[in-house]
């Protein structure tokens, strides 16, 4: 085997193009890509420190000039070296680790469109949703990408139709009402879903309740950490995450970061952490249990010597006695 051409990941024809683009995010993106084959959005940006809007643009660019999926002008990432050199290496998905490279859809034909679209008429309304929510006519190359969603992920239409509209809700949130996904974040999601065995109607729609509500939530921590106009950094995503898993919601976030402010003067994820952590590992959770379980030692022994005293009997007969 000639193990010089396994570590050429990179053809010298996307190598030229992205040194044309002149775009070190993209480029950033691609080798990335390139070494890990990681699907997952939220893991690149904790793994490329990148804000999730600058990972999304890269991800577009890329797309744009044609180096995305990650077809023909890659080749797969060996397994010898993904488990020996990777940069994540060691870690598994179930520790946040990166998943492994993905295959590349099967090379369809636009015969193999038109036959299936014909014969299927599955296909053929999944064709007229994807022009409705891309709000543009497909061109071949959509199509083919398509019908390897349907087929080779093997996705029932009506699930891939909830998928589209799911993904078109998430561009909208994030770039605003004029942006429509393309083809390729169809793609995306589908792997994703797959990889979370989300496959009929019941659990893609509790997807995305889920989705809702965590997106809900993240609103309510942005106002209580007072961030205004802008999306979570990827420092303070990982923080808030933690955060969540651990049981926090925003009313205990507020008083955390109010606590940050008061104490450093200014806001330290770090040092909000901290007290975060202190709250989780004595069971605190909600904003009840903290200011009820937590008051400072001090606070409490001066809380108990304020409480009224029961005078001692013989004393009073001393008093008495004196009289």
């Amino acid at each position: 085997m000639d193990t010089q051409r396994e570590r050429n990941l990179i053809t010298p024809e996307a190598a030229d193009l992205l040194i044309s683009k002149r775009d070190g995010h993209m480029t950033l993106l691609f080798l990335y890509l390139c070494r890990t084959g990681c699907q997952d959005r939220e893991k690149a940006s904790r793994d490329l420190f990148l804000p999730p809007s600058t990972l999304n643009e890269a991800y577009e660019r890329l797309e744009m000039i044609g180096l995305l999926p990650l077809n023909g002008t890659v080749g797969p990432v060996p397994a010898r070296l993904a488990e020996s050199s990777s940069p994540t290496s060691g870690l598994s998905e179930a520790s946040g680790g990166i998943s492994p490279p993905s295959e590349s859809l099967p090379p369809y034909t636009a015969d193999d469109v038109k036959n299936r679209a014909s014969d299927d008429n599955a296909f053929s309304a999944l064709i007229d949703e994807a022009r409705l929510v891309i709000g543009r006519h497909l061109s071949t190359q959509d199509l083919i990408r398509l019908l390897g969603i349907y087929d080779y992920l093997d996705f029932p239409a009506e699930v891939l139709m909830i998928l589209m509209h799911f993904v078109a809700d998430q561009y909208r949130e994030k770039y605003g009402p004029g942006r429509r996904p393309s083809i390729g974040a169809f793609e995306r999601e589908a792997r994703l879903w797959r990889e979370k065995q989300i496959s009929d109607f019941d659990a893609a729609e509790r997807y995305i309740q889920s989705w809702r509500e965590r997106l809900g939530l993240d609103a309510e921590i942005r106002d209580a950490m007072q961030i205004i106009g802008r999306d979570f950094t990827a420092t303070e995503r990982r923080y808030v995450d933690d955060w969540v898993s651990w049981g926090f919601r925003a009313d205990a976030i507020a008083l955390a970061y109010d606590k940050t402010v008061t104490n450093t003067r200014k806001f330290s994820p770090g040092y909000m952490n901290r007290i975060l952590m202190n709250w989780h590992e004595k069971g605190l959770h909600s904003l009840e249990e903290i200011r009820e379980k937590d008051r400072p030692a001090a606070f409490r022994a001066s809380a108990s010597s304020d409480a009224p005293t029961v005078p001692d009997p013989d004393a009073i007969q001393k008093i008495v006695a004196q009289i």
